[in-house]
């Protein structure tokens, strides 16, 4: 097993220092956390007569189980933290909550994880470290907040924290993806036309047009050109677009590929700011979550990376961790990053020093997601009209293409009838 070298100050800003055995980097930080001491490094060190690990196999395998079996959904986690919160709020043992919620639940897969957690309580684990083994259940968030409870003693009040905060960030989410839904919609089946004209469609004129020796203009035959060449080398054609999607799919799982994709995003008009104001929305709730329950800003910062979704913020809150950790304050980071919008920095500097940060992380919080709500309503009543003219511009401009060499042949007949 690995050790770490860490540097600390406790709560008098006395500095300590030490070597920790560990499983993981995070192991260490909550280690920090329940010694209330504030992490200001930590270095891994290969355990004696052991080489540094350069690939961590089982985190690999996680990850491979965890995108096999994909992941709970957030609804039903929700439901879970309420429910566990009612009956340890009510005072039942641990262990006969979990079991009772596992047997009622109506996610088979969430039920069965629960058992499992209950065997491993049952054996002497902790709460909190019996979740972390199912990651497709409880994220690391959800399990620092859970760490959280169980060290001060208000496990009931965090779980229904965590309920709360789980069911606006879940409804939320379905608030931006139907704002996204119509569009993509919209243009999948402009795709599809474009498709089955370019196959089907625009062959058939072609033959007609080919038995006339008229020149054509040059829109119609670009279009003819191009159709000919993909029903000519059909197979061809879908090899290689079979290959453009493989490599594009590869690609964007590259770390390079994720961050210009997730810039793109920010970059959409129309869509950039909503996608924007939702990635900011769960940072700061979520960040005002686990400062709110006790957590160090550090370990915060840590668990809090992949919330957002977006590559380009998860690399802005690295940035803040590592200026954090060298003593930065948590507002100035925020503002040398670059990543993050003015009014957030601004009240996260009142939070530091009114030492409010929790609170002000989360009125920031509902005033973006109230603008993310009034964007989607917006969307709603604008995108319908867009979409409509976008498919009708698709359509419309290859029939015109295909419709302008009838005015050449027109005139070739009359002259032809003419006698010239």
């Amino acid at each position: 097993m690995p050790s770490f070298y860490y540097r600390a100050r406790d709560l008098d800003g006395r500095p300590q220092e030490g070597v920790e055995v560990a499983n993981s980097e995070e192991d260490v930080l909550r280690m920090l956390e329940g010694a209330k001491l504030v992490p200001i490094s930590i270095e891994s060190r290969a355990a004696e007569g052991e080489a540094a690990p350069g690939v961590d196999l089982g985190a690999l395998w996680r990850d491979f189980e965890r995108r096999l079996n994909g992941s709970v959904k957030p609804a039903s986690v929700a439901l879970f933290a309420r429910q566990l919160s009612t009956m340890v709020g009510a005072g039942l043992p641990l262990v006969r909550s979990l079991r009772s919620i596992s047997r009622d639940h109506e996610d088979q897969r969430l039920a069965t994880i629960l058992n499992q957690v209950a065997d491993d309580v049952q054996k002497g684990d902790t709460l909190a470290t019996a979740m972390a083994r199912h990651p497709a259940a409880f994220d690391e968030v959800f399990v620092s907040l859970v760490n959280t409870g169980e060290v001060s003693g208000t496990l009931d009040q965090i779980l229904d924290q965590t309920a709360t905060y789980l069911e606006r960030a879940e409804e939320l989410r379905l608030k931006v993806e139907a704002a996204l839904r119509y569009p993509t919609f919209v243009l999948t089946f402009s795709m599809l036309v474009l498709v089955g004209m370019m196959l089907w469609v625009v062959p058939r004129f072609s033959e007609i047009y080919g038995r006339f020796k008229v020149p054509l203009p040059w829109p119609t035959l670009v279009l003819l050109t191009v159709s000919r060449t993909i029903t000519q080398n059909l197979a061809v054609t879908l090899l290689l677009a079979a290959a453009a999607g493989v490599a594009g799919w590869n690609a964007a799982r590259t770390e390079a590929g994720r961050l210009w994709i997730d810039r793109a995003k920010f970059g959409l008009p129309v869509f950039g700011p909503l996608i924007r104001m939702y990635a900011i929305t769960k940072f700061a709730r979520t960040l005002g979550m686990l400062t709110s329950s006790g957590t160090q800003i550090l370990y915060a910062l840590k668990v809090l990376q992949p919330v957002p979704g977006n590559k380009v913020l998860e690399q802005g809150i690295e940035q803040v961790r590592s200026r954090v950790e060298q003593g930065s304050s948590l507002s100035r980071a925020m503002a040398e990053t670059g990543v993050f919008p003015e009014m957030l920095v601004q009240m996260t500097a009142t939070g530091e020093e009114t030492g409010q940060l929790d609170n002000m992380l989360k009125r920031t919080a509902d005033f973006y997601e109230q603008r993310v709500s009034a964007a989607v309503q917006g969307l709603s009543s604008l995108v319908e009209p867009i979409a409509i003219v976008i498919l009708g511009a698709i359509v419309g401009i290859m029939l015109i293409a295909l419709y302008l060499p009838i005015f050449s042949l027109g005139q070739a007949m009359r002259q032809g009838l003419l006698g010239h």
